[in-house]
Order: structure tokens, then sequence, then C-alpha cells
């Protein structure tokens, strides 16, 4: 039989176990073979750096990639595979409808609003024009030139909205404020008639009469002064020749309407013969240079 001594299991458990010649003793614990267990360890030691080892290897391989500056590749004369360029597609915007039918519109919904309303009906605006320019979509802005009852246009901005539903328009506030300062036009007077005019006093030929201290006037009648002829002959000069003159006697202290007319007289080649009557209907006539 073999010599006592420590030999592999035979049951194939761990460890070694002892032979003393005769039987095999119990299999010691793992704690008997510290050398083993200690060289176990260590192996798994060893196998656990290695993992964490090549785990931070790995994580910094990654983060070098990342934050290493990439270089541009080189430029090279064939073409590169790569998706053909496609258009993009055009983005219409909604058809608004033509400026000029929203005009039209908007010109005769305006001259009816303007009617209807309590003080602008009153004065007689009238819409003349509506230009209008197509902002996008349904939206229109343009003016509207409005004239007043005196003839007087003015310009008045709008914006415009044009839909399926219909038109609507809108004026900033006070766009008709012109039409209210303006004063209400004056009342029309019927045109004055005036009396016709008195027929020419055809004078006699040669009428004599008597020349005044003056040298410049004459009396061709007994009620009629020199002092008032002189009067008649500067209201003639002063009104520059005019046909009826209201001259003031200082005699009586009254005023006598005169009409004067040319006059063919030998004391003076230019004579103006004025006549006119006094309060009791006696003829007034006074000759004058």
């Amino acid at each position: 039989m073999t010599e006592p001594g420590w030999f592999p299991d035979p049951l194939g458990g761990p460890g070694n176990r002892y032979w003393n010649g005769h039987d095999w003793e119990a299999a010691p614990a793992a704690e008997d073979f510290p050398e083993e267990h200690h060289q176990e360890k260590q192996s798994k030691t060893r196998l656990l750096i290695t993992v964490l080892v090549g785990l931070v290897g790995l994580m910094g391989g990654m983060l070098l990639m990342l934050l290493w500056p990439k270089s541009e590749p080189p430029e090279s004369s064939a073409p590169t595979p790569g998706a053909s360029p496609t258009a993009a597609p055009t983005m219409t915007t909604p058809t608004g409808v033509p400026s000029e039918s929203v005009a039209a519109t908007v010109r005769e919904s305006m001259q009816r609003d303007i009617d209807n309303d309590p003080e602008l009906g009153k004065l007689g605006l009238r819409v003349v024009d509506v230009n209008l320019v197509h902002k996008s979509g349904n939206e229109y802005k343009g003016i509207a030139t409005v004239k007043t009852r005196d003839g007087v246009t003015h310009d008045v901005s709008v914006d415009v909205t044009a839909d399926g539903a219909g038109v609507l328009w809108e004026t900033p506030p006070g766009a008709f404020a012109f039409a209210k300062d303006e004063p209400p036009p004056a009342p029309r007077l019927p045109p004055r008639r005036l009396p016709p005019p008195a027929p020419p006093v055809v004078p006699p030929d040669y009428e004599d009469f008597t020349i005044c201290p003056s040298g410049l006037t004459g009396v061709a009648s007994e009620d009629t002064s020199c002092a008032f002829a002189d009067n008649v002959r500067r209201a003639w000069y002063s009104t520059l020749g005019a046909a009826t003159l209201s001259v003031y006697s200082p005699i009586t202290r009254q005023e006598y309407t005169m009409r004067c007319v040319p006059a063919t007289t030998t004391a003076w080649p230019n004579a103006k013969r004025c006549a006119g009557e006094n309060a009791a209907g006696a003829s007034l006539v006074v000759y004058i240079s």
C-alpha cells in the first residue's frame, strides 16, 4: 500500500486529501488550503483588472474619436454618389378676387353706407373712385376718392377683406371729418331784378341857360341854384362820369336824382346836361363843362 501523504481527492473534490496508510481522512475545508485559495483569488482579481482596463481603454477610444478634429476629405474628381437634388414644391397663395371687381363692390357699398348714415347722408358726399392693391390672400388696401358738395375731392384710406362670404371694407377713425368741418353751403338767393333804365333825356338844341359865377356850370330852370349846379359837376367827376347821380342841394338841404347826357352848347364844346325834378315836380336843369 502507498505510504501516508497528501494525494488528490479520489472522489474528485477540491484540493487534496490525506492518506494515513489505511484510510482517507475527511476532506479538509477550503480554509485548509490557503495557498490554493489565494491563487484562485489572485486569478479572479487579475481577470477583473483586465476587464476594467479593457473598458477604460474602450471608453477612452470612443471619447478620443468624438473630440478629435475631423478633417475634410480630399476633393476628388470622381462624383460622390448621393441623392439627386429635387425641386422643392412651390408654395402657392390663395388666388384673390380681381382688384377691379373688389374696388367696384367697395365703391357701391361705401356710397350706400354714406347715404344711409344720419350725419354723412346730409353732406352730399359722392364716392368718385376706389383704387385697390392686392396685399395677400383675401386682403386689399387702397384709396377711395370722395367728392364734397362744393366739388373738392379728398383721399380716404380703406382696408378691404374679400372672400366667399362677401366684401368687408373699413376706413380709419375720422376719415370723413373733412366733410363735417366744412360750413354748410349758403342759400342761393334769387337774382335781383333791376329797374329798367330810364330813357335818355333828349335836350333841345341850344337850350338857353345862365352861366354861374364859377364859369364851369350853368342853370336852365328857375328852381335851380348855382350852388346846386356846382355840386352836380363835382358829383359827376367824382363818379367818373356816372349817368345817374344823387346830388345834395345846400339851398334846400335835400338830395335830388339827376341824369346826365352829352349836350351841345355854345359855351363849352364837351358839355353835359343833367336834369331832374324836385319834390314839387318842377324841373331841375344844370349844364356842366
